[in-house]
């Protein structure tokens, strides 16, 4: 249905109106009837009339608050204007453009009566040779970027992207040697990349979205989490190259994620002699511990997995947050674990983060190594920009319906920042990390990336990983944190020493 431009609303006037009065100019110019506006100096008056056109509006009883050469800006009630003009101020709703693109009615005023213009907001004064119009002011908006680039500020206690992420993996003293990560690829498979104006402040460069579901919009992300989650490969790899692969519906379901991956491993193996890294903030659940070998799907997939190693790309996966799945323990992959920095900097184990030794496969303890999660019940940690009024938008300004105390994360539910984390968040953290190192050094190898990452971790000796598998943090490696907290700077201190 088309709405019309124009509605009646029946709503009385403010209590206070603002307005413009448009002074008999020298030449005898109209202003609201100008045709050229080369100049505005055939629209001037005379001190004298704009004196008179003062007297007049003060004595209905109009404050003026500003003059010009032109005329004078007035406010008052609505009385004083329908005294001025003898006409009656009505207000009407107009169909506008407005925040977000969205379209809205906003209400305006207008002066009606015997003797009024047609034009809306545009008054006449019988009688009063100093005054040509008096002239109604109309809603305006600042244009502004919507969502706003930068974060609310909430009460509950979290990181800030990029700096406190940046700072905290030791990725500032690489960025001020100017390692950050330039120009390469990272592909990331998952519920699609809005352009949020965060994204466009900070000059991050951003691919056009890859869609894998038909009929899918390459521009939306209905749930917001790959749009989150993305900005912490930025604050770990600001030069990086994001390269996003839409994996959901129209409904934000992960219904093509194997799709998805097999294909960004295609673009990245055809487009680059160094193809670079792949994260990848999703898995299934299997039965910890498992009745048996992984089934005959798995083992099709942990193939396809264990291929993009192969071929020479860093594959990063999420752990988990409690789950049990294939993706995290494939030989070779980089698992991302959780560890928590508090209010004062201390670092304990994520009771978010999935951690066990596998029962699958020879050697491989989940997680690789670790980035920045927060805790449950919901892991409210990370501030991180999101489409406004997606469902993490919605749901993680509100309250938690647990058994435990769980507020909303303080900001509001369409403005297009939300606190989230998960190992989701550690993955992009760590394939930041990676980054780093490949752009220092493009010819590493996926294992010797891995081998500098863990060699040297900050390790975290206290905490405990998710209760479904029950590991303490301690001193040395564990099955909570693997070897730590990445720290990127002494990284690439090891990588430049050792390869």
């Amino acid at each position: 249905m088309t709405l019309p431009p124009f509605t009646q609303n029946n709503q009385p006037p403010p209590s206070t109106v603002f307005g413009y009065i448009s002074a008999r100019s020298r030449e005898g110019a109209l202003m609201a009837e100008a045709g050229t506006f080369e100049s505005a100096v055939p629209f001037q008056a005379d001190q004298s009339t704009r004196n008179s056109a003062r007297g007049t509006a003060e004595a209905a009883g109009l404050t003026v608050t500003a003059e010009s050469e032109m005329g004078l800006t007035v406010s008052g009630p609505p009385q004083a204007f329908e005294e001025l003009t003898g006409g009656r101020i009505e207000s009407y709703d107009a169909l506008q453009q407005v925040e977000s693109g969205r379209v809205r009615y906003v209400t305006h005023l207008d002066i009606v009566g015997e003797g009024q213009p047609e034009d809306r907001a545009v008054g006449a004064v019988p009688g009063a040779d100093a005054i040509d119009a008096v002239v109604l002011e109309q809603p305006r908006a600042p244009h502004r970027l919507f969502p706003p680039p930068q974060p609310p500020s909430v009460a509950k206690f979290h990181l800030r992207l990029p700096g406190d992420v940046a700072m905290l993996v030791g990725a500032t003293a690489a960025h001020h040697d100017g390692q950050v990560g330039s120009g390469v690829p990272v592909a990331m498979t998952d519920t699609g990349q809005f352009a949020h104006p965060y994204f466009t402040l900070h000059g991050y460069d951003i691919r056009p979205a890859v869609v894998l579901e038909p009929g899918t919009n390459p521009a939306e992300d209905p749930v917001g989490h790959g749009t989150g989650e993305s900005a912490n490969i930025f604050a770990v790899a600001p030069g990086a190259t994001l390269r996003p692969y839409r994996a959901s519906n129209s409904n934000g379901l992960l219904t093509s994620a194997v799709a998805a991956f097999v294909r960004a491993k295609s673009d990245l193996l055809a487009d680059s002699d160094s193809p670079g890294v792949m994260t990848n903030s999703w898995g299934g659940d299997d039965p910890y511990p498992p009745p048996g070998p992984p089934p005959a799907a798995a083992r099709v997939w942990a193939l396809e997995i264990r291929d993009a190693v192969e071929r020479n790309i860093t594959v990063v996966f999420s752990a988990g947050n409690g789950q049990f799945s294939i993706e995290a323990q494939v030989p070779g992959v980089i698992a991302a674990g959780g560890v928590f920095a508090g209010p004062g900097l201390d670092l304990q184990a994520s009771d978010y983060a999935s951690g066990y030794v596998s029962p699958w496969f020879q050697n491989v303890t989940v997680p690789t190594v670790c980035g920045l999660v927060g805790k449950l019940p919901r892991a409210q940690y990370l501030m991180l920009p999101v489409p406004p009024g997606c469902e993490i938008d919605i749901e993680e300004s509100q309250a938690g319906d647990g058994l435990v105390p769980d507020p909303g994360d303080g900001t509001r539910p369409d403005d297009g920042w939300a606190l989230f984390s998960g190992t989701s968040a550690a993955a992009p953290q760590v394939a930041g990390a990676a980054a780093v190192l490949l752009g220092a050094q493009p010819r590493l190898t996926p294992g010797q990336v891995a081998e500098a990452l863990a060699a040297t971790a900050t390790d975290v000796t206290v905490g405990h990983g998710h209760p479904r598998f029950g590991n303490q943090a301690g001193p040395g490696f564990d099955a909570a944190t693997g070897p730590g907290l990445i720290n990127v700077s002494a990284a690439l201190a090891y990588a430049r020493q050792h390869f």
